[in-house]
C-alpha cells in the first residue's frame, strides 16, 4: 500500500532528478496544511465507527426489522469496513484509494445480496449520524466518500 496519495506520489516520481515547481508543490502544501484536520477525522472515525453504524442500523430497523434480524451482522460488518476505508482515505487525502480498494468489493457484495435500496437508506442514516456527531470540518471530509457509496448503490437499485 502506498503511503502518500496518488497525486503527491505522481508529482514526486515525475520530479525525479529536478526540483518541484510551484504548481507541483501546491498539492504537497495542501496535504501538509490539512493534515491536522484529516488526522482528527481519522481518529474520530476510529473511535466512533461502531456507535455510528449501530445508530444507522437501529434507525433502519424501525422500518425494516426483519431485514436487520436476518442481515444485521453482515450490514454492520460491511458498514464498519466502509468507514474504516473512509478513515484511511481521509487520512491519505486520496479518493482514488477509496474507489480502488473499497468500491469494487462493496459493489460485488451488495449486488450479490440484492439489498441496494435498503443499503442506500442505511448509508443515509449513517451520514446523518456523522453530520450530527462530528464537527462540520470532519463531516465535510467524510461526506464525499459516503456520496460515492450512495451514488453507486442508487445506480444498482
Amino acid at each position: 500500500m502506498h503511503t502518500l496519495n496518488r497525486n503527491l506520489e505522481k508529482n514526486i516520481l515525475e520530479a525525479d532528478g529536478r526540483y518541484l515547481n510551484a504548481q507541483e508543490l501546491s498539492p504537497l502544501e495542501h496535504y501538509a496544511q490539512s493534515y491536522a484536520v484529516r488526522l482528527h477525522t481519522y481518529q474520530q472515525l476510529r473511535e466512533q465507527s461502531e456507535k455510528l453504524v449501530l445508530h444507522a442500523l437501529r434507525k433502519l430497523a424501525q422500518t425494516y426489522p426483519e431485514l436487520i434480524q436476518q442481515h444485521g451482522q453482515r450490514c454492520k460488518y460491511d458498514m464498519t469496513e466502509v468507514l474504516r476505508y473512509i478513515a484511511l482515505s481521509v487520512l491519505r487525502d486520496d479518493e482514488t484509494f477509496f474507489k480502488e480498494q473499497m468500491m469494487a468489493w462493496l459493489d460485488t457484495i451488495l449486488l450479490a445480496h440484492k439489498r441496494t435500496a435498503h443499503c442506500v437508506m442505511a448509508y443515509r442514516y449513517l451520514q446523518e449520524a456523522i453530520a450530527t456527531t462530528f464537527p462540520a470540518g470532519d463531516a465535510t471530509l467524510i461526506r464525499p466518500y459516503l456520496d460515492i457509496v450512495t451514488q453507486s448503490l442508487q445506480s444498482h437499485a
